[in-house]
């Protein structure tokens, strides 16, 4: 009998945009987001580890072409797990929908989508199963932000848009989706059919979109459908909304080409677990009548047009950390958590002499040296790095092979990557760019230091 490879059940997509909102971070001289150290560990190694333990095995990184070549070396040089990871380089500012439109022919399955900034404690069968018992067009991740610090003093929070959010309470569908910008902050509009259909429903303001989803396979030839007509950029502003209202306005659906991207699908891709009923010797064998919502256009019983699309939103318990290092508060307060949880083992540091000097809410990464009279608290250090005397750092972040010489103070600070910051300088609420030299007696607050580049 011949060898036949199995088809996966999922494929996995990694986002790996340069995020705009982690800047100077991810300025050309210090690395790109998806290598930024969360504890001293890049960011998108916990994704990575995420999907291992999910038992989805086939990933795509989506990289924008800056830094794709530091992005494309960690992955092949230095990533040692069993994922089998390949890497697409999009166009600098691609959007999220226009990079999986670019893709589509790597995408031979349902698809996982997750941005290498969410950092989640989530269990991902507990994702996934729920996915797979209802077998919708997408499942959709949100979560409640955990109400924190928010990063460092003085710093101003990002104002992530406000997005309003509308889940059926008795079966977790996901009915309206709408942002607030578009109108006054404190007012929504429903549509009464809609209120119909689902009388008991779930609206918040509170919750954020995690970017982790699961589609169908022919979403992704929907995207590229409608984006020859008109902008389908992103996930969350363009194609989750036109999926959710696609539920219940059929003019829409068909207009958009909703309904004949489905019955393609279904054309091409037979519904496997309708077969498996079919097969199975202890469930009843299914009617062409009965489906799972995709087979037939109306209701049996009320006659009215019963949509192919059908949206499930997971709300996150509250009690399950999540959060997303996509600005410079987030990023402060995604390490603040991680540097409370991780093992400290995994950062051991250099000598018990340097430990003495690091605070328990502290990590300090392998060869990094501490002079005399040097204090570290709450605050997560790199590898390679060379503190002078009597240096103060409090509430930081300092990434590898940087310098701090005698004397010098810094709080509420991200340092990059081998930068070094002259004797008897203070430093409050700043950020420090890649190879970046802050002179001698130097004082600044809520300043970006970084070196100018032509474009």
């Amino acid at each position: 009998m011949p060898y036949r490879e199995r088809v996966p059940e999922f494929q996995a997509i990694i986002m790996a945009g340069y995020g705009n909102g982690l800047y100077p971070l991810t300025e050309e001289n210090n690395m790109p987001k998806a290598l930024l150290p969360i504890v001293n560990q890049p960011m998108i190694s916990y994704q990575l580890s995420w999907l291992e333990s999910s038992g989805v095995h086939d990933v795509i990184v989506v990289s924008l072409k800056s830094g794709s070549d530091k992005l494309g070396h960690y992955l092949k040089k230095v990533y040692e797990g069993p994922l089998r990871i390949s890497i697409e380089i999009v166009d600098d500012n691609t959007g999220t929908a226009d990079a999986l439109a670019s893709i589509k022919d790597k995408i031979k399955t349902d698809f996982l989508v997750i941005s290498c900034d969410l950092m989640t404690d989530l269990i991902p069968h507990q994702f996934l199963d729920m996915h797979r018992s209802e077998d919708p067009t997408v499942t959709a991740l949100f979560f409640e932000p955990s109400k924190g610090e928010g990063g460092p003093s003085g710093s101003s929070k990002v104002k992530d848009v406000t997005q309003y959010i509308g889940v059926d309470a008795s079966n977790s569908q996901l009915v309206y989706l709408n942002n607030a910008d578009s109108m006054a902050e404190d007012e929504f509009s429903l549509r009464i059919s809609l209120l119909n259909k689902h009388p008991v429903m779930n609206i918040s303001r509170l919750l954020q979109d995690g970017h982790l989803y699961v589609f169908k396979r022919w979403v992704v030839d929907l995207i590229s459908v409608v984006s020859q007509k008109r902008t389908m950029a992103s996930l969350k502003e363009h194609v989750l909304p036109l999926l959710v209202k696609s539920q219940y306005q059929k003019v829409l659906a068909d207009r958009e080409g909703v309904t004949k991207a489905v019955k393609a699908s279904m054309a091409a891709h037979p519904n496997t677990q309708k077969l498996a009923l079919s097969l199975s010797t202890t469930q009843p064998i299914a009617t062409e009548e009965e489906g799972n919502g995709e087979d037939s256009d109306e209701d049996e019983q009320t006659g009215e047009w019963k949509s192919p699309v059908h949206c499930k939103a997971f709300v996150l318990p509250k009690e399950i950390y999540c959060g997303r290092a996509n600005t410079i508060p987030n990023y402060f307060e995604v390490n603040r958590y991680y540097t409370k949880t991780t093992d400290k083992v995994r950062n051991p540091g250099a000598s018990s002499q340097v430990q003495t000097q690091v605070g328990a809410d502290s990590l300090i990464g392998d060869d990094t040296k501490l002079g005399e009279r040097s204090s570290v608290k709450k605050s997560t250090l790199g590898s390679h790095i060379t503190i002078g005397k009597n240096v103060k750092i409090v509430n930081s972040i300092i990434m590898d092979h940087a310098i701090l010489e005698d004397n010098v103070k810094v709080e509420g600070c991200i340092i990059c990557a081998g930068s070094k910051i002259c004797e008897k300088s203070t430093l409050k609420d700043c950020e420090v760019g890649g190879g970046f030299r802050v002179e001698k007696e130097t004082t600044a607050r809520n300043e970006q230091l970084v070196d100018f580049q032509e474009q």
